[in-house]
């Protein structure tokens, strides 16, 4: 029987996964440094052990209320090559799903906007959707953090 490994974390109520092989780490308190005029998304920069790593709100890649809450944790991701963090609420856990557990996402809720839903997992938890971190960022997210990275 095979076994999806997800890093389960928390956007408000709702849990989300990414696939624990696309993780390069989690971290905590993290000092953020805003750059003007990026998009919306990109929350700034952060140095993480002498690397520069452009830092990326999911809250606001899903059109939710920013968090009122000091407390968020960062999952450091690699995507295109490039690493990312991603602000979360909380990383919850590594969760072991079973083969059978693992659907594809309905048809009906993915669009061009949300093409980065990539499974759902049934979980006693309840549900939760994973994310596919290469379909994440769109080509103008992209080449804006390139640019981003370019410049430092």
């Amino acid at each position: 029987m095979l076994e999806f490994k997800p890093v389960v974390f928390r956007l408000d109520k709702e849990l989300y996964g990414i696939d624990i092989l696309r993780v390069q780490g989690i971290e905590k308190e993290q000092q953020v440094v805003r750059v003007p005029n990026t998009a919306s998304y990109i929350k700034g920069i952060m140095n993480l052990r002498g690397e520069v790593i452009p830092v990326y709100s999911l809250r606001k890649k899903f059109g939710m209320p920013e968090s009122t809450s000091d407390e968020v944790q960062y999952i450091i991701v690699s995507t295109n090559g490039t690493l990312i963090a991603l602000e979360v609420d909380n990383v919850d856990e590594i969760h072991n799903i079973d083969d059978e557990d693992v659907h594809v996402v309905p048809s009906i809720v993915t669009n061009g906007d949300t093409r980065y839903f990539d499974k759902v997992l049934k979980t006693s938890k309840g549900l939760i959707i994973t994310i596919d971190i290469d379909k994440l960022l769109s080509d103008d997210e992209m080449e804006q953090i390139q640019q981003m990275k370019g410049e430092m």
